[in-house]
């Protein structure tokens, strides 16, 4: 097949699979190095397959909606018409204060070509494979999990937290548990997550597990997965973060009921400090095991698990008195 006759395939598969009409030579990149470059309306070309960009994935966090992630580009895959997400190499230092410890890292695309050849085919990981483009660079070619995150699930409850705790938490648990349990899976296949939060954990439309997202992040130490699960847990409880301004503010006893006028530094999450551990003080209805569980995620109680699997022990515990 000539150039103009693959470059007149494609614009005939785009229209094909998106509806959308390329007028032109679509741009097509077999080295994604310069990824800030590509756009929607390119063509990511991946060991002979070609992927329809759409646009740039985004993000939200620290408060901030919709920050764009570059190096992570929603596509569509020309060959099948499934929609894919293609996260392109992108190399950064990390570093993480929990308390007095500093827990380094780095984002590696070989860490998470590695652990999704591991978990393949385990329904609580996302799934995907790894290509090297032109320029030697790996990228990942990953499934779509299609749903709202944890955090998203919990924030848009239309539900005040009795009933909560009482008919929606116990079920939320099961799940969480089954979550816990593949990263517990995941240690014992000698790796780690790196980046477990609120928005990396997936309640899948289709089956309603919870899976996992975004494991690029490799962490000197795995303990690392262990302080941030704890503060999953913290908003599973909560229905939600909890923030010290909300109960701090001259309105907001009242505006909270009055609950957390005791509320000390102390009762902070050690890896977030501006976020409540200490529910009980915000929610006395919680169980009391459930509460002294959280705390040991908090500045004043903090107590690091040595296993995942201890602290699902304790969650299980936890959870009879629901």
């Amino acid at each position: 097949m000539s150039v103009q006759e693959r470059e007149a395939e494609i614009r005939r598969r785009v229209h094909e699979v998106t509806g959308r009409t390329i007028y032109g030579v679509p741009a097509i990149w077999e080295d994604t190095t310069a990824f800030f470059r590509i756009g929607g309306g390119d063509v990511v070309r991946l060991a002979g397959r070609d992927y329809f960009v759409t646009g740039d994935a985004t993000e939200g966090r620290f408060g901030i909606d919709d920050q764009p992630k570059y190096w992570v580009k929603y596509a569509v895959d020309l060959d099948t018409g499934t929609k894919k997400v293609l996260k392109l190499a992108f190399h950064e230092e990390l570093e993480f204060r929990v308390g007095q410890r500093l827990f380094p890292g780095k984002r590696s695309a070989e860490k998470e070509a590695r652990v999704l050849r591991k978990i393949r085919g385990h329904p609580h990981f996302m799934q995907g494979v790894s290509e090297t483009d032109a320029a030697g660079n790996l990228v990942r070619v990953l499934d779509v999990v299609s749903g709202p995150s944890v955090y998203r699930l919990l924030r848009d409850l239309d539900l005040d937290h009795r009933s909560y705790l009482r008919e929606v938490l116990p079920g939320v648990m099961v799940r969480l548990l089954e979550a816990f349990e593949a990263i517990d899976s995941l240690h014992g296949l000698g790796e780690h997550h790196g980046d477990i939060r609120n928005d990396h954990l997936i309640v899948d439309s289709n089956t309603g597990r919870y899976v996992w997202i975004d494991f690029d992040y490799e962490m000197t130490d795995p303990g690392y997965d262990i302080v941030c699960l704890g503060n999953i847990l913290a908003c599973v409880v909560g229905k939600g973060n909890h923030y010290f301004n909300e109960y701090r503010q001259p309105s907001g006893g009242a505006a909270a009921g009055g609950r957390g006028h005791d509320l000390t530094p102390d009762d902070a999450l050690l890896f977030f400090r501006h976020r409540i551990a200490n529910l009980r003080k915000l929610y006395p209805h919680i169980p009391e095991t459930l509460g002294r569980l959280l705390l040991r995620f908090s500045v004043g109680g903090f107590s690091p698990y040595p296993s995942v699997r201890k602290l699902m022990d304790d969650v299980r515990d936890a959870c009879v008195d629901l």
